[in-house]
């Protein structure tokens, strides 16, 4: 039978291999971008002889946009936004009373709290890097708790936070190990459509200090606003600067306009990713399900070897190999391999192992086959072939009996010969899957 664990490792394509109805396949499109504004404090401190700690980065505000898709593929957004600012607003207190948190909660458990109530309907959040950094010591908590992330904490793939209650889990992605090592400038240009822009914002100047006094003020941020120690010089150029001062003209402070370009940040996201899940859909790949392009192209590489119609050129009009096929024999017996001879002994040990197999499951074992039934199933594995994957008994692919109720005993009338591999894969799982093991 065909070995395919990138696409088994999936449970909806599997499920739908299994059962012939790969034409219905369709990819996860649900999902959340979020994207953090942090504060930067310059500590200048020395923690060890040889390390100093810069800077310090916090939270900010956080926005998300929310993807719920419709049956033609087309899509409809929710955006939320949540600053320090909004820790001091009148219904703060009620809005946390809403969600079951502590009166001392920050904002960051707010949008969480909304985020696994939307994650009812969509399932996978993803986020540019370093964000997933400032979430970690949000992520643990009386409410929800956070599981073994993938990577480390400078490039954390992947991690997966369960609420403690409804005990539903909600997977934060790392959006840049679907994209490759790029800006999220570069990631909307390349991946996007040309009718969206990421805006700017002079992130380096706001710290914990003065945050209140340079957010609250009414009139647009200088250009030398935009000026970067990190990159030692302007961050925007002239004309980026006056689109600035243009889309500024809509808002009354600089928090309102803070609160547009950190959604504007996770509205760009959704096309680029929207064109990725396009892209993979054609090939049977649900990008979603995967934490890198490199297991997408892991996966890809699988669905080529069985499903080669999907990677034929338009202009290529011969067909070299046929799809994977769930009715057909893939048992490809070995012409030279020795037809298989059961003998005493082992026919001996496979009672031992069943009787006690069904003795840890608290089966009764007075009526299971014993080695007085060596001649009956000698004869049986000489005539008989694997009942799951219908290949023949051969020293390289050894006989075993397959229960048919595993509430039942091991008896003549509860088993089925089988490979002794497709036996370990059946266990009690769907026979039709089982049978792609």
């Amino acid at each position: 039978m065909p070995i395919c664990p990138a696409i088994l490792s999936h449970p909806t394509t599997e499920y739908l291999m299994a059962y012939g109805l790969m034409d219905q396949f369709k990819a996860q499109r649900g999902f959340i971008t979020y994207d953090f504004e942090t504060l930067c404090d310059w500590i200048m401190k020395n923690i060890m002889d040889q390390t100093t700690l810069l800077s310090q980065l916090s939270r900010l505000s956080i926005a998300s946009t929310e993807v719920y898709t419709n049956r033609d593929k087309s899509y409809e957004v929710v955006k939320r936004c949540y600053t320090l600012f909004d820790e001091l607003s009148e219904n703060y207190q009620e809005q946390l009373e809403n969600y079951g948190l502590p009166s001392n909660s920050p904002f960051v458990h707010l949008w969480l709290a909304q985020t696994f109530e939307s994650a009812l309907e969509i399932y996978q959040c993803m986020n540019s890097r370093f964000d997933i950094a400032l979430l970690w010591d949000a992520l643990d908590c009386e409410l929800w708790t956070m599981g073994v992330p993938i990577g480390d904490l400078n490039n954390t793939k992947s991690i997966t936070v369960t609420h403690k209650k409804a005990h539903m889990k909600l997977q934060f992605i790392e959006a840049e190990n679907l994209f490759g090592p790029m800006t999220l400038k570069a990631c909307v240009k390349d991946y996007g459509d040309q009718s969206e822009h990421k805006d700017v914002f002079p992130n380096e100047i706001i710290n914990s200090k003065n945050q209140n006094e340079v957010l609250m003020k009414t009139d647009p941020f200088e250009y030398e606003n935009f000026k970067s120690q990190l990159k030692g010089g302007y961050s925007i150029t002239k004309d980026v600067y006056d689109q600035y001062l243009i889309d500024f003209k809509r808002f009354t402070y600089r928090l309102e306009y803070l609160k547009y370009y950190n959604i504007n940040d996770t509205e760009i996201m959704v096309k680029p990713l929207m064109n990725l899940i396009d892209t993979f859909e054609q090939f049977n790949i649900d990008i979603l399900h995967y934490f890198s392009i490199a297991s997408c192209a892991y996966a890809t590489k699988h669905y080529l070897t069985y499903f080669p119609s999907k990677f034929n050129l338009e202009s290529d009009k011969q067909t070299y190999y046929s799809d994977f096929d769930i009715t057909a024999d893939y048992s490809n017996p070995n012409p030279k391999a020795k037809a298989f001879e059961l003998t005493a002994g082992y026919w001996k040990n496979k009672c031992n192992h069943y009787k006690q197999q069904d003795y840890k499951a608290g089966i009764e074992t007075e009526k299971n086959v014993t080695a007085d039934d060596y001649d009956y199933n000698k004869k049986l594995f000489e005539k008989s072939v694997c009942s799951i994957c219908n290949a023949k008994f051969t020293y390289d692919n050894p006989p075993s009996l397959d229960q048919q109720d595993n509430e039942l005993p091991h008896t003549k009338a509860n088993r089925l010969p089988a490979c002794v591999s497709c036996n370990i894969a059946h266990a009690n799982r769907d026979p039709k899957i089982a049978s792609l093991c």
